[in-house]
């Protein structure tokens, strides 16, 4: 019964005495906390687009929360010379997302037609119609 167990036993073994040396590669972004990357090549070029979160206090969001607000995109050619190219959207720019929601989350960019689709998952507005009001 040991020998079948033998390969398991190793790499657990072999995961503890590496534990300790199996560290996170230093991060390109370091200026603010992001999440929830993507990563997409566009024209010989590395897009990165995470959701941008932000400390919640009382006034914004919800304390203790992820709070996330807007976007930001990154691009590099060699994957060691990246630009922040700013925010490209934010929850107030937005008519159709609830404006104090927060909640920003996993966005994507995708390339059809010439086009370049920027989408992203977040709280609607609701928004009545005149129809639903009669």
């Amino acid at each position: 019964m040991l020998p079948s167990k033998l390969p398991y036993l190793l790499s657990g073994l072999a995961l503890l005495l590496l534990g300790g040396a199996a560290q996170a590669q230093n991060p390109f972004i370091t200026n603010q906390f992001t999440a929830d990357p993507t990563a997409r090549v566009f024209n010989g070029r590395v897009y990165v687009y995470p959701s941008h979160d932000i400390l919640a206090t009382p006034e914004r969001g919800k304390v203790g929360w992820f709070c996330m607000e807007d976007y930001h995109v990154f691009s590099s050619a060699n994957l060691t010379d990246w630009t922040d190219h700013g925010v490209i959207v934010t929850q107030n720019k937005v008519p159709w997302v609830k404006p104090d929601s927060y909640s920003m989350w996993a966005p994507d960019c995708i390339a059809r037609n010439g086009k370049y689709y920027f989408y992203f998952p977040t709280t609607p507005r609701i928004l009545l119609s005149t129809r639903a009001l009669r």
